[in-house]
């Protein structure tokens, strides 16, 4: 019988909101404890998520980044002890660190504590994308990463394709897919409505595309006015996303509905016809297989993560070439004017996203623990 394992799972991303990491690091330490581990998490200050053994051990100051989204660094909130002090007590047989290379916290817990190390990574970026600076850069930290790292998870190839190069030999490498809650994200029957329901989640920022949604629907309205959008997601684009909506009398077509937590999103992809994912960067996209798993069909803009989760979509050509607002309106039309290909693809994605179930994702992590040890 293998070893019940103690784990201290660390991540940087800030608990007072939703997102794809904190959503990750919420099932995984859930199914590694149905198997049997002991499970730390170690985060941010202001949590709102329903974590077990969560420990609020640091602050987070969010900073603007090049690509329009917001990134976090972290600082320790007890100045009597160093964050990697208070893990060292525990004793964990991992550490298993998300986003490793966000400052500050996370480099004093890796270069300090001596407990077995994994790393997962979460970002990516497009090859056109403005983050590619930071590419030739890379190779630079191989050393130092692979001195205190065993292996590295890479949440999508993609993510792999831009982290990969952190890694010497010796560091382990795993691609290991996000996955969706399947038996709380599920399809309901609806009944016929007139108005197509169309649907983003996200943060309100620039990355994920808010304004190029909203410019698209401007178009759309001009020929089709039976639609209506909710968008659910905060951030420090809502104010600009708000005063379009009021510029254009897009009012009647467009409800903001602010952050909205974990599984009390469910019943708005139910109801809802269409999912809307104009995201660029996007290592993974959890939102995608929530709609998914719902039945509802998506409508984005192209990017390589959605091209790997997306495999064999019905209609391919759903996707645009990232920020192409005219393209983006004529494929969401195409879509809003045809129940057969809503039907079709929906039919597809409630069988593709079997493939994504976070059992599976906690055992292939489990097996890359036991591999390390």
């Amino acid at each position: 019988m293998s070893k019940h394992l103690r784990i201290a799972m660390i991540f940087s991303s800030d608990p007072s909101q939703a997102g794809g990491v904190q959503e990750h690091v919420f099932y995984l330490t859930k199914e590694l404890k149905k198997l049997g581990h002991k499970v730390d998490i170690f985060g941010p200050e202001n949590n709102i998520i329903p974590y077990l053994n969560y420990h609020p051990i640091f602050k987070v100051v969010r900073l603007p980044i090049p690509n329009g989204n917001w990134g976090n660094i972290t600082v320790k909130n007890d100045e009597k002890h160093e964050v990697s002090e208070i893990i060292e007590k525990g004793k964990f047989d991992i550490i298993h660190i998300h986003e490793p290379y966000i400052p500050f916290v996370n480099w004093d817990i890796y270069k300090n504590t001596s407990a077995i190390k994994v790393a997962t990574f979460h970002t990516a970026w497009n090859n056109d994308s403005i983050i590619n600076v930071i590419n030739p850069f890379l190779p630079l930290f191989k050393e130092s990463f692979s001195k205190y790292f065993k292996a590295a998870i890479f949440v999508s190839k993609i993510g792999k394709k831009k982290w990969q190069y952190l890694c010497e030999k010796n560091v382990i490498q795993k691609i290991i897919y996000n996955a969706v809650d399947n038996k709380a994200f599920k399809p309901i029957k609806k009944n016929k409505n007139k108005i197509i329901n169309l649907l983003f989640v996200g943060r309100l920022v620039n990355r994920k595309g808010p304004l190029y949604l909203l410019r698209a629907i401007k178009k759309i309205i001009s020929t089709n006015k039976n639609i209506k959008l909710t968008v659910i997601g905060d951030g420090p684009e809502r104010s600009n996303a708000e005063k379009y909506v009021r510029d254009n009398n897009l009012g009647k077509f467009v409800e903001l509905k602010g952050e909205i937590i974990g599984k009390k999103r469910i019943s708005y992809y139910q109801k809802a016809d269409i999912f809307c994912a104009p995201y660029i960067d996007e290592a993974f996209g959890i939102t995608i297989l929530e709609s998914l798993a719902c039945g509802i069909p998506v409508v984005g803009f192209r990017n390589e993560s959605f091209l790997e989760i997306l495999k064999g979509y019905p209609y391919p050509k759903f996707f645009v070439n990232n920020g192409n607002v005219v393209d983006l309106s004529k494929a969401l039309k195409k879509l809003i004017s045809s129940d057969e290909k809503r039907s079709e693809v929906s039919r597809w994605g409630i069988e593709r996203v079997k493939k994504f179930n976070w059992t599976n994702t906690a055992k292939e992590t489990e097996k890359l623990y036991y591999q390390i040890l």
